[in-house]
């Protein structure tokens, strides 16, 4: 069975003067997140999560001598404001630069292009000139555009959320780049959704954003979440089913791991859970940010995991396939091929990624035959190696990452504009305010944290001359 890190027991029963400033539902990276920054503000705080282990989709457990990611797997040196998070709980030795070469099969042939250098795709083999010369035609678009692409703008989008990836290839790239690259790259890979439904302005973003250096830990990316929750409050195991406001706060009810119902109240609350399932969550919500929140379009992933007894003959840390090349698999990860230590010496780890159709035909299959078709699709990759196959591990994320539309920005400006007006005792965070990324999600956690600490500060009582321990001062 996998064993995955639990941080520290919370009691079952408190008193009711042990009740915190501020209840966060959902201890992924948003959570987890707003709920430090606050912490560290002196705001006493608790998570509450549903799941029995901490980090959401950056989880990482140890199944069977391995250790698998749940869900994020890629981070970029430009994700600043994790790299701080990082240093601050004294991890930075413990994270290191990763492999950047991504491979791309094609008729049997795999060519290796560095992320960090977006030049190799117009020296490399995999595509022809008139789509090396396409792709040069989007650099004064990346340019005139770049202002938009980042994790804080990107409701700003106007001209790129016109038309979805496909839309965008066909009119302005070439046939060869829309299946060799956009396909598996920008659909399947990536957001494991399809480029017919994914906005261009993503595409350009994620261009933007993760053709950079990246850096990883050989503890797999699970390691900052599971550190946040061993130094915080988090209660595991806790369903919550409402957030209300009561009186001059909120009352957040849930259900523990017994089946036992809690309701507490506290001064504000942060919900940090996928889009679909806030209104759900929140009555209160006004029907405008309720109706928003629910179209959210998101993915579901179906993705499984090998540890092998050693590993494919294959260099590269990510290796992605075009539809032709293989109809069930966007990609693989090669976990071993990331950073030194990653998995143990001569083993190797892969993480299959399937397509949106071929999750949807085998998601209501058991594990075993979930495990035993996608080994035949990795097989066509690298023949023989279901004979090296020491464990597998079968995850079905549902929902997975937000597949934003054409449009989808539009619907992400007119929200925010509804959430700058809202009643800010209860807060939302998430990666569906921007482009779905582990460094999006986590800096919505700190502007919800933010926005809940101006929301304290204003209910706070005037200090007395003998006031002390006011952690909230500013």
């Amino acid at each position: 069975m996998p064993q995955i890190p639990r941080p520290r027991p919370v009691p079952t029963t408190e008193p009711p003067d042990s009740s915190p400033a501020v209840l966060v539902v959902g201890a992924g990276i948003a959570g987890l997140t707003a709920a430090w920054r606050l912490s560290q503000a002196g705001v006493s705080v608790e998570v509450l999560e549903k799941e029995r282990w901490p980090g959401g989709r950056m989880a990482t457990l140890d199944h069977d001598g391995f250790r698998i990611e749940l869900g994020a797997s890629i981070l970029g040196t430009n994700y600043t404001r994790m790299l701080d998070l990082i240093t601050e709980l004294g991890l930075q030795q413990q994270f290191g630069p990763a492999n950047t070469t991504c491979a791309f099969l094609r008729d049997g042939r795999v060519h290796h292009l560095r992320a960090h250098r977006p030049d190799d795709l117009l020296r490399s083999g995999l595509l022809g000139p008139r789509s090396k010369l396409a792709l040069a035609r989007l650099v004064p678009t990346l340019i005139a555009q770049r202002h938009r692409l980042d994790w804080r703008t990107m409701d700003r989008n106007t001209v790129l959320d016109r038309s979805s990836v496909t839309e965008y290839a066909r009119r302005h790239l070439t046939p060869e780049l829309l299946e060799q690259v956009c396909e598996p790259l920008f659909g399947g890979g990536i957001v494991l959704g399809s480029p017919d439904e994914l906005a261009a302005a993503d595409m350009f973003f994620y261009a933007a954003k993760l053709l950079v250096p990246h850096f990883n830990s050989p503890h797999g990316v699970g390691l900052l979440t599971r550190t946040l929750a061993d130094r915080l409050p988090v209660r595991l195991g806790a369903a919550v089913s409402a957030v209300r406001h009561d009186g001059d706060g909120v009352s957040v009810t849930w259900t523990d791991a017994d089946g036992t119902e809690h309701t507490r109240h506290a001064a504000a609350a942060i919900v940090a859970v996928p889009a679909p399932h806030v209104p759900g969550l929140v009555p209160g919500l006004s029907r405008p940010v309720a109706r928003l929140l629910s179209a959210i379009p998101y993915s579901r992933g179906l993705v499984v995991s090998f540890g092998l007894r050693h590993p494919p003959p294959q260099t590269a840390p990510i290796l992605f396939t075009a539809r032709g090349t293989n109809p069930d698999l966007a990609g693989l990860e090669l976990h071993h091929n990331k950073i030194a230590g990653r998995v143990a010496p001569g083993r190797g780890l892969i993480t299959a990624h399937l397509r949106k159709d071929s999750a949807h035909r085998w998601w209501d299959l058991d594990d075993d035959a979930v495990t035993e078709r996608t080994l035949t699709a990795v097989a066509r990759i690298f023949p023989g190696i279901d004979g090296t196959v020491l464990t597998s591990h079968v995850n079905r994320r549902d929902p997975a990452l937000v597949v934003r539309p054409p449009g989808g920005y539009a619907a992400l400006r007119e929200l925010n504009a509804h959430l700058e007006h809202a009643d800010p005792t209860v807060q939302l965070a998430g990666d569906y305010f921007g482009p779905s990324s582990t460094y999006g999600a986590l800096l919505s956690g700190e502007h919800a944290a933010r926005r809940t600490l101006r929301r304290l500060r204003s209910n706070r009582p005037p200090r007395t001359p003998d006031a002390k321990g006011d952690a909230l001062a500013s």
